[in-house]
This record gives structure tokens, C-alpha cells and sequence, in this order.
């Protein structure tokens, strides 16, 4: 396997093509990191002078697309070109680049890139393994990004992924789809999505700071700056929907994620990672526990029954759902059936990193078209515990603070859970507190925003399933957190009473006994305190 060289440097060029000749013959100087069949390969090579050099290969294939792949060839538009010349652009400026030492192409097609090689831990790493780093680590990568625009460029792809951290320094990684636009929309749209891969990793107020650096603005803000910032705001909430809708679509088709599930005369989705004998396995002791008495049945209703098994080591939660009757079904039709939405809505919390218990499979059975049975595979939260049973577990101020933050991050996001009980939220004590993780996961909705009155009405269901236990005070607590979070158009006090009364005409595990609040609406007065 030879190489020709394009650009860069000859002797280097010669050098790699020796050792690519014959990769089996290369032993320790030659590693491969890691590849993506029918696109590229990623490699280290050691020179016989000791040189270390990171090598990216971009594998010529005909593709889906032959058309599209020759006109980027006769254009010189291809990957690999790409990037050659953003880092030889941006490396003559100055910007923390890898430095270009290549670019040949083999005889046998596809081109490889070679750059000096880089050892260190990509942002997400570094930020979870060194936290204390943070403040400085912001400036860094806000410089990074500053200059990157300064020098009339934007990234394209600039994720968390895509920034490496090596020593004192942050670098800018995969340049393929950078370019030179300049324009203010453009550069709003590369910190948009470096600031929406970072959500799940960096509070609001961190993330901030780190658009105001990348924009190279500074407190006081003027009314110019502001809007800047909240242009950017706006361009990652976009981003954000998008990549949500991205992966809900692709959970509704056999790709690179997800492989068809085929059992009897059910059909469904899976995801790759879980093999179809666990999940046939599951099912029949899903089954065998429903035809007996056994404790791992966990819920046996007229509509949904559910129950946690296990087979071949792997222990998963199995909810079924039958007999939803005609209208339903037709509905179902339409919009898909129970265990479908349900994997769809997991899938789109784990997308807007939301906790959630990890659906791994669905399945429908149809008859003349229209669903009549589903059942939808499930990761077992044990030993997380329902936050309705916090008593002796947790306290109930961490409690308090954690529900709060679920639901702001919920209705921030346009999330609407359809069934909020304090039964359907699982927490445990992580590294930065009470985690939350949903389940019941078939009423997701997503939207751009939730209306107020759903988000009351999700209050109110979160407060009613609370029981007396849970004190009256921590329920005030809650809802100031998410007043101050996310403000109501309405008066504070009068969309407190609308909780109350809504919480009042659940009729569920909280009675209202000891709040003035529920007494007075009881009445008809108004109150918003509860008694001590």
C-alpha cells in the first residue's frame, strides 16, 4: 500500500508509506485507535526517528451516494481536503490546531491525513474528572472558540467531543466541516452547539459564562452584548430541539442504533447493544410470572401489567399493555402504540439528558393493522427508590431540591410527562445528589414550550401523590424554586391556589389537612401559607 503525496512534507510522506505498506509488519509503530467501517480509520504511528503522528485515514468507497462522491472529488471537496486546509489555515494564525505534517492519498483510493500527535482527555472527561478546574478551563476554551471566529472561521461540529485538553492547553479537533463564512449568525450557531453539548455536563449559570468568553464580551454587558448572548441562548434551545426530534426519528427505523425485533408475530425495535435471545428469554418469564402468583409481578392491572425479570444475567423491567379497546386502538394507529411512544419518549429524555429509565426494546402485536398489544423492555432502576417512599431514605430537603430541578428541566425543555406521580420518579444518590430518573414514560410529549396550564396541572399531580409525610413547607419550597426558575404570567399567589385546588380534586395521598392554603380553597378563600 502506497502513497502519493498531495501537500506537506515529501520525506514524512515516504516514511508513512513505508510503514502503511505493510501494517502487519509494523507492530508497536503502528496502532489503530479506533475505525468506522466505510468512513474512516484512526490511527498512531511511531517513525523510526521516534516521531509520534496521529493519522487519519478516509476510506474511498462507492457509499449510498456515488454521484455526490465523485462531484466532491472533481471539486476537492472531499473530508480529507477539507480539513487539510482549515488546519493549514488556522495553524498559520495561530489557533490551537493539531499541526498538518501531510496529506497523500493511496493507489488504492482514500486519503489519509497525518497531524503531530496529541495526548490528553477530551473536555467532558477533564470537566468530569477535575472539577475544581472548571473556572479556568471556561476561559480557556471560550479563547479557543474566540479566536477561532477572529481568525474568520467557525468549527461546524464543535462539541464537547471535539476539544481536547492536553497539559495547560485546550486544541480544536476534526476540522473537516469547518469553514470560513463570516458571518455573525454562523458563529452564534458554533457556540450554540458547543454550549447545548455541554448542558448536561455544566449548570446554566457555567454555561453562561462560557458563551459570554467565546463571544469576547465582559460584565457589564451592553444591550448589544445581551442580545448576543441571547441570540445564542436561542440557537442552542433550537439545536437542542432538533437533535431531540434527530433521534426520536431514527428510533422509529432498523440503523445504526436500533435492529429490528422479529418474536412470533410481533414486530418491534431493539437496541443494538441487547441481544434478542435475552429479550425472548424475558418474555417468557415475563409470562410465567403473570400465569402465577410470583412477587416479581410489580403491577397486574385490567390495561398494563408489569413485572421485573431476568435471563442470561441481565435483569430488565417488562411492561405489557392489552385490551385498549377499539377507539384506542385506531388512536394507536395513528400515533403509535403504547410501548412505541414510550420508547420513543425515553429515547428523546436521554437525548435532552434528562434521567430516565433506559428502554432497550418494544414490541406490537396488530391485527387488520391497528395495535391491540405492546410491550416495551425497560432498565431496572433498582435500588433507586420512588420518591413517594423517601421516608427513613432520603431527607426530605434534598428531596424537595431535586423535584424542583426535575421539573424545571422538564418544562424548560418543552417537556410535558402526561403522568407526574412522585411514584414515577426514581431517585438515588449520586455524585452531585438526589438523581432523578423517570419512568411511565408513554405520555412524553415534546413541544417548544409547556403552557401554563400543564405546568400547573403537573404540579398539582407531583404535590397530590406526595404524601402527608412529605411536609407542607418542602411543597412551598418547590414551588418558589420553580416560580423562581421559570416565572408564571399569572399572579404568584393565584397560581399557588390553582395548585392547591387541582392537588384538593386529585384525591390522592395528600389530604391538605395541616395547609391554611387547602383549608381556605376548601372554603373558597385565599391563602398561600401553609401552618408550621
Amino acid at each position: 500500500m502506497s502513497l502519493r503525496w498531495l501537500a506537506g512534507d515529501r520525506a514524512l510522506c515516504d516514511a508513512l508509506g513505508s510503514l502503511l505498506r505493510d501494517p502487519a509488519q509494523a507492530g508497536d509503530a503502528l496502532t489503530l485507535l479506533r475505525e468506522q467501517p466505510g468512513h474512516r480509520r484512526l490511527l498512531r504511528a511511531r517513525l523510526a526517528s521516534g516521531q509520534p503522528v496521529f493519522l487519519k485515514h478516509f476510506t474511498r468507497t462507492r457509499g449510498r451516494h456515488p454521484l455526490r462522491e465523485a462531484w466532491k472529488r472533481a471539486f476537492g471537496l472531499e473530508a480529507a481536503r477539507r480539513e487539510w486546509r482549515a488546519l493549514v489555515a488556522l495553524h498559520a494564525r495561530g489557533v490551537a490546531v493539531p499541526e498538518p505534517l501531510v496529506l497523500a492519498e493511496f493507489e488504492q483510493g482514500g486519503l489519509v491525513l497525518a497531524t503531530r500527535l496529541l495526548e490528553g482527555r477530551t473536555l467532558k472527561q477533564t470537566l468530569a474528572e477535575s472539577p475544581t478546574a472548571r473556572r479556568p478551563l471556561f476561559q480557556a476554551v471560550g479563547d479557543l472558540v474566540a479566536s477561532l471566529h477572529a481568525a474568520g472561521w467557525v468549527h461546524g461540529d464543535l462539541h464537547h467531543g471535539n476539544l481536547l485538553v492536553a497539559g495547560e492547553r485546550v486544541w480544536l479537533l476534526d476540522l473537516q466541516s469547518a469553514r470560513a463564512p463570516h458571518t455573525r449568525l454562523a458563529r452564534q450557531r458554533d457556540i450554540a452547539e458547543l454550549d447545548h453539548s455541554l448542558a448536561g455536563s455544566l449548570s446554566l449559570c457555567d454555561r453562561l459564562r462560557l458563551r459570554a468568553r467565546a463571544l469576547g464580551v465582559s460584565q457589564p454587558f451592553s444591550e448589544r452584548e445581551r442580545r448576543s448572548l441571547r441570540a445564542v441562548g436561542r440557537a442552542s434551545a433550537r439545536r437542542a430541539r432538533a437533535y431531540t426530534r434527530s433521534r426520536m426519528w431514527r428510533a422509529r427505523r432498523p440503523g445504526r442504533r436500533y435492529a429490528r425485533l422479529r418474536l412470533e408475530e410481533r414486530e418491534g425495535l431493539r437496541w443494538q447493544t441487547i441481544d434478542e435471545a435475552v429479550l425472548r428469554g424475558t418474555l417468557r418469564a415475563h409470562e410465567r410470572a403473570l400465569a402465577s402468583d410470583s412477587p416479581a409481578v410489580l403491577q397486574r392491572g385490567s390495561r398494563a401489567r408489569v413485572s421485573r425479570v431476568e435471563a442470561g444475567g441481565v435483569r430488565l423491567v417488562l411492561k405489557e399493555w392489552r385490551d385498549r379497546g377499539f377507539f384506542q386502538a385506531c388512536a394507536d394507529a395513528l400515533r403509535g402504540s403504547p410501548a412505541a411512544r414510550a420508547f420513543r419518549g425515553g429515547v428523546g429524555l436521554r437525548a435532552r439528558r434528562i434521567g430516565t429509565a433506559a428502554p432497550y426494546a418494544f414490541l406490537e402485536q396488530r391485527r387488520l393493522g391497528l395495535p391491540v398489544a405492546s410491550w416495551l423492555w425497560l432498565e431496572d432502576l433498582q435500588p433507586a427508590v420512588p420518591a413517594d417512599a423517601f421516608a427513613g431514605v432520603f431527607d426530605a430537603n434534598e428531596l424537595a431540591d431535586s423535584l424542583a430541578s426535575l421539573l424545571v428541566r422538564l418544562h424548560r425543555a418543552g417537556i410535558r410527562h402526561g403522568d407526574l406521580k412522585a411514584s414515577h420518579v426514581y431517585l438515588e444518590t449520586g455524585a452531585s445528589g438526589l438523581e432523578a430518573r423517570l419512568i411511565d414514560l408513554e405520555g412524553i410529549r415534546f413541544a417548544r414550550r409547556v403552557p401554563e396550564r400543564r405546568r400547573i396541572q403537573e404540579l398539582a399531580q407531583l404535590n397530590a401523590s406526595l404524601p402527608d409525610a412529605f411536609p407542607d413547607t418542602l411543597r412551598c419550597r418547590i414551588f418558589e424554586r420553580y416560580r423562581a426558575a421559570l416565572p408564571f404570567r399569572s399572579p404568584a399567589q393565584a397560581c399557588l391556589r390553582r395548585v392547591v385546588a387541582a392537588s384538593l380534586a386529585r384525591s390522592h395521598r395528600w389530604s391538605g389537612s395541616q395547609c391554611v392554603a387547602a383549608r381556605e380553597t376548601r372554603r373558597g378563600k385565599a391563602g398561600i401559607r401553609p401552618e408550621s
